[in-house]
């Protein structure tokens, strides 16, 4: 029978190429970040975890991977000098409980309580983020892919939209009553090999019990999209990615689906947890990434392949939207692929 700590250790300890999104996800963050890959189980852990080089900072990074479809993890460290790291972000389901110092690049008033619980849809997406020196910023959370999404959502009795809409309205100004410590229970607990795995996931499902309850006590339940409405938004979305330098316009969507603007609206809320130009505006700024890292094109060419008649007003959104003028993100994302 394998031993599931000598399997995470072998994780641990060698160079996995199997391209799962969870671990091309965290791991280049943390690597980025200055992590040494640990022992879990010398730190009584289970999962993989990684301490933040001293010559850069103090810390650790640590997750568990539940299959190739979740995971639960935690972090807690502090750089000393400004630091960076990029990745492409995985379509996923987060929520987390975050520290004070993570607030603000959540873009949320740093004044709420410490361990703000907030939710997330992410989108795939290359990810650029810097982080100050001397700031600790601390983090307990569940990722889900869109499978386990379903997966939870089927031991749940609801529908995947029914979890999604309930994550992604977890805004940091309220949520369970029990979800924070529940989260504080997946940081602290140190269950042993044998029943790390079952531990975990029935921790998720819990939380994601509290939280579908909680959405339905405050009288806010989403309604579960039908066959045709996640058929119009597919063809909102196809109409939307067909031709970035000409964005299409909230009226060309909606008789494109055959659909009014409210509904149109309402529905992309529900499915992708933004309105149609929040969506396209994410699609733009998506491709515009992948220009800036992948081609030599100027600044004005790719404005203008991404639907900007200005140079200056697509720098402006694309720092909005990625926290860098176009120029120094290209640069950093450059040199932090070597």
């Amino acid at each position: 029978m394998r031993n599931p700590a000598e399997n995470f250790k072998n994780r641990a300890e060698t160079d996995r190429g199997d391209g799962r999104a969870i671990d091309t996800l965290f791991e280049p963050q943390v690597r980025q970040l200055g992590g040494v890959p640990a022992d879990a189980a010398e730190h009584g852990r289970q999962g993989l975890l990684w301490l933040i080089d001293p010559a850069i900072g103090m810390g650790s990074f640590w997750y568990f991977p539940i299959g190739d479809r979740l995971a639960v993890g935690a972090f807690d460290f502090t750089l000393r000098e400004e630091g960076g790291f990029f990745c492409d972000a995985a379509d996923c389901f987060y929520f987390g409980s975050y520290n004070q110092g993570m607030l603000p690049y959540l873009g949320i008033d740093a004044t709420l309580p410490d361990r703000t619980v907030v939710g997330h849809a992410w989108k795939h997406a290359p990810y650029h983020q810097r982080v100050q020196g001397g700031a600790r910023l601390g983090e307990t959370f569940v990722m889900l892919l869109p499978e386990a999404l379903r997966d939870v959502s089927l031991r749940l009795h609801c529908d995947p939209v029914v979890l999604s809409s309930a994550i992604t309205a977890l805004d940091g100004t309220s949520c369970p009553a029990r979800l924070p410590s529940l989260l504080d229970d997946m940081r602290q607990a140190r269950p042993s090999a044998v029943v790390a795995e079952a531990f975990y996931e029935s921790k998720v499902v819990e939380a994601c019990a509290l939280i579908v309850d909680w959405r339905l006590a405050c009288g806010r339940a989403p309604i579960a999209l039908s066959a045709d409405d996640v058929a119009a938004v597919a063809v909102a979305q196809h109409l939307i990615q067909q031709d970035l330098a000409r964005p299409a316009t909230t009226e060309e969507l909606c008789r494109a689906t055959c659909m009014g603007t409210s509904k149109l609206i309402e529905l992309f809320r529900l499915s992708c947890g933004m309105t149609p130009q929040e969506y396209a505006r994410d699609v733009r700024m998506h491709h515009a990434c992948e220009l800036l890292e992948t081609t030599d094109l100027s600044l004005a060419e790719i404005a203008a392949r991404v639907g900007y008649s200005r140079q200056g007003s697509f720098s402006e959104a694309f720092r909005a939207r990625c926290g860098l003028p176009p120029r120094e993100w290209r640069a950093s994302a450059r040199a932090l692929r070597r």
